[in-house]
């Protein structure tokens, strides 16, 4: 089956590969500062993946695939961010013009 336009909220989106390809790059740049935060934290505390793998009751590659980009699951980067000393924030995305 093929969808030539769907509409999503107020969007209209002519050509479903390319509203998956907007998805998908959204998900990509929230992906990348969740590991830049971490990484960042890593280095500012200087505490090692494996030393940080030990505190989290984890082995070092689940660390690497988080700190890497690849998939985890939200338990995994909860405890992460914990023993990092860090939290995600939920807000509301600001209104965009265009």
């Amino acid at each position: 089956m093929s969808l030539d336009c769907i509409k999503t909220g107020d969007v209209v989106v002519h050509d479903l590969q390319e509203f998956r390809t907007s998805e998908e790059a959204l998900l990509e740049m929230e992906k990348k500062k969740i590991i830049e935060s971490i990484k960042e934290s890593l280095d500012s505390s200087n505490i090692s993946i494996r030393k940080l793998a030990q505190k989290v009751g984890m082995k070092h590659p689940q660390i690497i695939r988080i700190t890497s980009g690849e998939n985890y699951n939200i338990e995994t980067l909860i405890k992460v961010l914990d023993a990092m000393n860090l939290e995600i924030t939920i807000n509301k995305k600001q209104n965009q013009v265009g």
